[in-house]
């Protein structure tokens, strides 16, 4: 393998300041020449068609490997964005994870081959496994630093990221949470100057760590391609972050000497000139340089080291070569735990007679499954006492539960992502979306990372967290607090999804949420929450759901009507219609589906196979709803059992507007439920 020229620094530096050893000159000198034979190495499986994406840390490597030293792998916790083959050999991660994971061959400890190449994962190291989003490890780190800190131990979350990265939103979230609560956290910030092809100049008026700084944050910019100056000027900063003495923020000056990835060509963009400035800070030569000036080794020993180290990195790289890809049956394994959890309902056994509401069910579930497990947590906006929630949910908590449950900021990609790293660090977050109408904020969290975590570490990670949402309309809410978005939600693998009808229910989902293993999406209905006809004796403790059971609550011969939430209420009261017009009751049978992921397809088809005709009932829009879905698995699966066409009754394909009479124009109604039922009864 050819190896590029390192170029001579000029002018020939100083000698070494006070206050660092020169042996760790020599140790940084190793793991950057064994980052740097990496780096090597990928070039030529690029070239080979054998590593389609590769983005290279040359120019960031000083910095990198500095903060190895000067943090404790296996101890400290680490959140990397795409660029840090340099951390990981700092670190200490072994070459073949390294290839394997560049490489994605068979035996991959990173991912098995799902994440891409360039994001690493150990839980040997705590390297908690990234995505290629930009920005949104950021809040993840957040939530590692809340569980760090309510640990109370003296572990320290490194989280970077490249300058680019500090226009995202979530950034400042994170800013502002970790310096809020004092989080023992570690912002690492690698200024190359480029966002791909766009200088920093059109990315922020200021200099970043003066960002930072505007938050209250104690923070620093270091030249990171140097290491005396940087090492001695972090090493105290660090020690106080151990310490407790609140985040720390970094912003390190590197130079990108390749291009973007293996996908960009730096030359269309950056002038000669500009290239060229970036190659005489190179910081593994200027590290060369200065190994021979203090004299620590000789010319043919430099020589030697790269001879002995080369020859490691492609021995290494050959073995992982030579391995297969992983098996394509494993492709789709590790989205959900394997253990359930929650497999058998039983009972439920009353505790009292007296009624209770969905949101004294839900209350109490979650005050139950709070006295039973001290890791559980809870955070949203304005769930804290005495106002317990917008809708009351949780009043009484945070007085039964000081410091579990607390208010947080009116940001909910802060409520979901922090409730990810809080749920990695071994607690089990229970946070409150307060309208479902505002939980896209959130969604890049919730889409893209904690639904992935499990799958794309190969279950290396995972994050067990309940996300309650109050979703729904027929409350004259209007188009911004009236959605239903159980299709979006449900459209992404690695969550589940309850959608409670009735108190009894509510209480079995909720407890089991509390228990389970996977990420769970709640959706309560705002429209169900004090209801007459919601209310329910009260179950006992003992009583869980599991998720993917419907709960058939009235039996028929004649027709299957499927609902879930308040649609349940108003086809029993569309029976009632058509029973009152046709002089007695129809034989409709109704199926509450309780949960909409999983989704109880073997009591659905059962049930057609009895009667023949099937009908959806859900308070979204038609078009694209999950309604959609359960009429095609019906045809393709149950075709052989229909004897009239599967109907469907959903929202106009509208936005919920205010006026009464016509949000009344919109959303379904219990008319036209009763119409269909007619309709296919006579078919």
């Amino acid at each position: 393998m050819a190896v590029r020229k390192l170029p001579a620094e000029r002018p020939r530096p100083k000698t070494a300041a006070p206050g660092v050893n020169p042996d760790l000159f020599l140790k940084l000198y190793e793991k950057m020449l064994r980052a740097y034979f990496v780096e090597e190495q990928c070039r030529v499986f690029v070239r080979a068609g054998k590593c389609s994406f590769y983005a290279s840390a040359r120019g960031h490597e000083k910095v990198q490997i500095a903060l190895s030293m000067l943090l404790q792998p296996g101890r400290d916790w680490f959140f990397p964005y795409y660029r840090e083959k340099a951390l990981m050999v700092g670190l200490g991660m072994p070459l073949d994870e390294i290839f394997q994971g560049m490489l994605s061959r068979e035996g991959d400890t990173n991912s098995l081959g799902r994440n891409m190449s360039e994001h690493f994962s150990s839980r040997a190291l705590r390297v908690v496994s990234p995505t290629a989003c930009t920005g949104t490890q950021f809040l993840i780190a957040v939530g590692m630093g809340m569980a760090v800190k309510a640990d109370q131990k003296d572990e320290i979350v490194y989280v970077s990221g490249g300058e680019g990265s500090t226009s995202e939103g979530e950034f400042f979230e994170a800013v502002n949470k970790a310096q809020h609560d004092r989080l023992p956290i570690l912002f690492v910030i690698q200024n190359n100057g480029y966002a791909i092809s766009v200088p920093q100049e059109q990315q922020t008026h200021s200099q970043i760590y003066q960002v930072a700084a505007g938050f209250g944050m104690k923070s620093v910019r270091v030249d990171g391609t140097r290491f005396t100056e940087m090492y001695n000027t972090l090493k105290p900063l660090v020690q106080d972050l151990r310490e407790g003495r609140g985040p720390l923020f970094v912003e390190a000056m590197v130079v990108r000497l390749d291009s973007h990835s293996s996908s960009d060509d730096q030359t269309k963009y950056r002038d000669p000139k500009n290239m060229e400035e970036a190659r005489r800070k190179d910081p593994l030569a200027h590290t060369e340089l200065r190994i021979r000036e203090m004299g620590l080794l000789t010319d043919r020993e430099v020589e030697e080291w790269r001879a002995r180290i080369k020859t490691e990195v492609e021995e290494a790289a050959r073995t992982i070569d030579a391995l297969p890809y992983p098996d394509a049956s494993t492709a789709t394994a590790d989205i959900y735990s394997a253990d359930r959890v929650i497999t058998q309902e039983t009972g439920p056994d009353f505790v009292s007679e007296k009624p209770i509401t969905m949101v004294e069910a839900i209350n109490h579930g979650l005050r139950e499954e709070m006295e039973a497990n001290p890791k559980i947590v809870m955070w949203g906006e304005d769930i804290q006492d005495p106002k317990g929630g917008v809708f009351g949910v949780t009043r009484g908590l945070t007085e039964a539960f000081p410091g579990r449950v607390v208010n947080s900021p009116l940001a909910e990609a802060t409520i979901v992502g922090a409730a990810q790293g809080m749920a990695i660090g071994g607690y089990k977050p229970v946070v409150e979306i307060q309208f479902g109408d505002y939980s896209y904020p959130g969604y890049m969290q919730m889409r893209n990372e904690i639904s992935t975590l499990r799958w794309r570490s190969a279950s290396g990670w995972t994050c067990p967290m309940v996300v309650r949402v109050a979703v729904g309309g027929y409350i004259r809410g209007g188009p911004f607090h009236s959605q239903t978005p159980e299709t979006l939600y449900a459209h992404t693998p690695g969550w589940y999804l309850a959608y409670p009808s009735n108190a009894t229910d509510a209480k079995g989902l909720i407890k089991a949420s509390c228990r389970m293993d996977d990420p769970i999406l709640f959706f309560e209905h705002k429209g169900l929450y004090r209801q007459v006809y919601t209310k329910t004796p009260e179950p006992g403790r003992d009583y869980v759901i599991p998720f993917g059971k419907a709960r058939i609550i009235r039996p028929g011969d004649d027709l299957t009507v499927i609902a879930w939430g308040r649609a349940v209420h108003m086809v029993q009261q569309a029976i009632s219609q058509v029973a009152a017009e046709a002089g007695g009751e129809p034989s409709v049978e109704v199926i509450d589906l309780r949960t909409v992921a999983p989704l109880d397809t073997e009591t659905v088809l059962a049930s057609l196979a009895r009667t023949g005709r099937a009908l959806v009932a859900h308070e979204a829009p038609l078009f694209a709803g999950m309604g959609g879905e359960i009429a095609a698995v019906l045809a393709d699966r149950g075709f052989e059992y229909l004897d009239a066409p599967v109907r469907r009754v959903g929202a106009r394909d509208s936005f919920v507007p205010f006026a009464p009479n016509l949000e009344a124009a919109v959303l379904p109604s219990v008319e036209q439920i009763a119409q269909a039922i007619k309709d296919l009864l006579a078919y």
